[in-house]
Parts: C-alpha cells; structure tokens; sequence
C-alpha cells in the first residue's frame, strides 16, 4: 500500500489567522433566518418608504446566498472573504432597488447585482482580470463569438482562426486577448484546478442584460421546476437535459439519446409529449411562453 506523504500541520496560531476571520462570519450569519417570500414582500414596499430597518433585514436574511456566490470565483485574484465583502454591496444595491411588485423572488433579482459587484472588483483589484479597460469590449465580444460558435459546432471547440474571422480581426489580435493576464489560454479553460469555472463563463456574467430580465428568467425556471416533477421520470429527465435546468449546457436530442440509451426520434417524441403536458399546467401566460 502506498502511503500519503502527510500536508505539515499549521501551529495553532496560524490555523487562527487564516481561518478566523471567515468561521466567525459564518457562524454570524448562520444564526440569521432567512427571509419568507412574503416577508421580502413587505419589506420591499417599506425599503420604498426609506425604511432602513428593512433595509438591513433584507440584506441580513439573504446574506447566505452571497456566500454561495462568491464562492464562485475563488481563484480568480480576490480572497473569499473579499469576494463575499464585494458580493454584500451588490446585495445591498440590489435591495434598495428592488420592486415586489414585479412578481419575481428579491434573490433572483439579487443575483444579477452580487455578481455585478464582484466582477467590477475582480476588474479593478484581482491579478487574473487586470486589463486596460479598451480592451474589456473586445473581450466581451470573443466571450459572445466563442458561444456562437460553440452552438453551431457539433465536435471541436471553435479555433482561433474561426473566433478572428468570426470577429473580423487578425489571428495575432485574438491570441493578444487571449492572453492578458492569462498568458496563452482557452476560453475554456477552468480558472482554477479545483473549479469548473471557465474564463468564458466569467464573461459570461458581464454580457447578461439587465436585473430585470435576469430575475423574470430565474423566476420562470423556478416555476418550471415546480412543474416538472409532476412528470413522469424520464420526461422530467429528458426536459432539465434539454435545457439545461440543473444548471448545465443544454444538450441536443442526440445527447440526451446517447445518454438515455433511446433514439433521437424517441427522445423528441417525449420531449414534445412533456412540453403538451406543462403547458396544461401551466397557469401565466409568461411560462406558457418561456416553454415556446
């Protein structure tokens, strides 16, 4: 048996320096409920009012989710304890803006603002994304290209060559974007070793349009996941595969045969027998659509 060389243990002194800070920032928060979607409700409408009182319960309630947020971008040039810090001011945005008369949960509106935060942060002070700011637009549109293409190629990831055509620049200039601050790297390559996080995912975040129609997308598939598990398993399945509800990258009919061990036909076939069946349950107009 091969026997593991064993990490040097931190003296005690150490394993408080580097771990304090955050466990006694989650042990508060820990203790903090989070907010019922009626409680939000009333205090949006008195946060209208200049009520700072609920003002700081909203941001209290839901400072859990920016834990799990932050979290995202460990590895990216900030601590977490900084991520979440620039996640909290997002929040805190978020909340002074936030309407409940648009029908949508505060966290799904809130999310936008908290990954806003970080970003800019991430922009400003982490060592991975420190570019001159001329450059962020081109970056921002390789990000969008490099989707494009993705959805359009069937086996290779697109070359740098079909990203500068594609954008109508010179190979040299794609390769000069690729690597600020990076050094030579894919779009798709992970940020980190332990996270799944690519570079593109973190442009990603910068392209989404507004607060307002990240919420109404969020909401919507928080109802459709409601729905969905009225349905029989392999529809359910066959449904979160096609449009990447769990979170992933929506797969084609093939995909999901190949995965489910059916054909392409039979898949399509239930898809469109789960698809007839939401919509009967369906009871806004806006999900009938979202399902369209």
């Amino acid at each position: 048996m091969v026997k593991r060389s064993k990490k040097p243990k931190l003296k005690l002194s150490e394993r408080m320096t580097l771990t304090s800070p955050l466990q006694a920032y989650f042990r508060k928060i820990g203790n903090i409920p989070i907010t019922t979607r009626q409680e939000e409700t009333e205090l949006g409408k008195r946060i209208q009012h200049g009520e700072e009182e609920a003002l700081n319960r909203l941001v209290e309630g839901n400072l859990k989710f920016v834990v799990n947020i932050a979290q995202q971008y460990q590895g990216c040039g900030l601590d977490l304890l900084d991520l979440i810090n620039e996640g909290n001011l997002g929040l805190i945005e978020a909340a002074k803006r936030f309407d409940p008369s648009k029908g949508v949960k505060f966290i799904s509106y809130a999310v936008w603002w908290i990954r806003q935060a970080i970003m800019q942060a991430l922009a400003e002070q982490g060592s991975i994304i420190r570019i001159p700011m001329r450059q962020a637009d081109l970056i921002i549109k390789l990000g969008r290209v490099y989707k494009d293409l993705m959805q359009e190629k069937v086996a290779d990831s697109p070359s740098v060559e079909d990203l500068a055509k594609r954008l109508n620049v010179s190979v040299k200039k794609v390769e000069a974007l690729l690597g600020l601050s990076w050094g030579p790297l894919s779009l798709d390559t992970p940020i980190s070793e332990n996270e799944g996080t690519t570079f593109v995912d973190t442009i990603r975040v910068k392209t989404h349009p507004s607060p307002e129609q990240w919420a109404i997308k969020g909401s919507l598939i928080e109802e459709l996941k409601e729905l969905l598990s009225g349905l029989d398993p392999r529809e359910e399945t066959i449904l979160r595969l096609r449009y990447g509800i769990n979170g992933g990258n929506p797969m084609t009919l093939a995909q999901i045969g190949k995965k489910l061990n059916l054909s392409r036909e039979r898949v399509r076939q239930l898809e469109k027998r789960a698809k007839e069946r939401l919509k009967k349950r369906a009871v806004t107009r806006s999900l009938e659509d979202y399902l369209n």
